[in-house]
């Protein structure tokens, strides 16, 4: 039996145009992160000139030059959270940060040596900024810490993990001013929390409070969560000094809790999720001293 060849062409071509705006939309509503960004602006200047407007946060590390940062920091127009990690030029390139389009939400500055303040204080001019991170930095003075809240005092975000040299009223002038707005405060491995500091933690609007690796004990917690009766999310991972009689003060006083992590808690031992449960309705993710970690199951709307 005999079959017949069908041809075919190897040289059909198509073409679909699509304006800027409709492409946009297309990578937006497929959730790629900074890396398919990157492998999507090798296929064509136009969605190169896509996706550096798509783009929303950026990390400057200290192996580029002043002038390669600003210059990579403009190709970005829509830029709303920046990170600079190590950098020892932040009094000049802060500053700069006004003459670009973009208006910056988050600010992130780690391990660098002390804090900008010449920087800071130009650059806080015209900011809009609500989220602040000094994570890792060598030493926080007080003064520091007045220029901050002075310059920024919208803050709803602050981030102090890892600030090992931090001066005990230091963080009561931060919270004096920037008190009223701060809903997420992270102190992971803060060395300064002690029940006498704390007496004057009072953070109304806190939602989310990171304790993990601190020195906070029993009598400290107590005293915190009796002013912050409004946290919904709580981190006390690798807290040494934390014990049952801490965590039932948690419970008793943190009215519209969440969620709770126990996790490397060596003091905090018999404690089941059914109890906590009992203590505290509104928990929807536990996670004990053991490692073992509980999450409330989805409850079906369907009728």
């Amino acid at each position: 039996m005999k079959t017949k060849r069908i041809k075919t062409t190897n040289s059909l071509r198509f073409s679909v145009y699509l304006p800027d705006e409709c492409w946009e939309l297309i990578f937006k509503h497929l959730l790629m992160n900074d890396k398919d960004y990157k492998s999507l602006s090798l296929v064509s200047k136009q969605f190169l000139s896509i996706t550096n407007r798509l783009r929303s946060s950026l990390t400057i590390k200290s192996n580029l030059t002043t002038e390669q940062a600003l210059n990579l920091i403009r190709r970005f127009p829509k830029l709303t959270s920046l990170n600079f990690i190590g950098r020892r030029d932040l009094d000049y390139i802060l500053p700069q940060l006004d003459t670009f389009p973009f208006r910056l939400k988050s600010l992130k500055l780690s391990k660098i040596s002390t804090i900008p303040a010449t920087g800071l204080l130009e650059f806080s001019i015209t900011s809009t900024l609500n989220s602040l991170t000094c994570s890792y930095t060598d030493y926080l003075h007080s003064s520091h810490m007045f220029l901050i809240s002075d310059c920024f005092p919208e803050l709803h975000r602050i981030d102090l993990s890892h600030c090992k040299h931090i001066y005990p009223d230091t963080l009561h002038l931060l919270l004096k001013t920037c008190r009223k707005n701060i809903t997420h405060l992270n102190l992971t491995a803060c060395s300064i929390l002690t029940e006498d500091m704390m007496m004057n933690f009072r953070v109304p609007k806190l939602k989310v409070l990171n304790l993990s690796r601190s020195t906070v004990d029993d009598q400290t917690l107590n005293v915190i969560t009796k002013s912050c009766t409004g946290i919904l999310k709580l981190s006390l991972k690798h807290c040494d000094d934390v014990g049952n009689k801490g965590v039932k003060c948690v419970l008793r006083n943190c009215k519209k809790l969440r969620e709770i992590n126990l996790k490397h808690c060596p003091k905090v031992f018999h404690v089941n999720v059914d109890s906590m449960l009992l203590r505290r309705p509104s928990l929807r993710k536990i996670k004990l001293s053991s490692g073992v970690a509980w999450v409330a199951p989805l409850v079906s709307t369907k009728s």
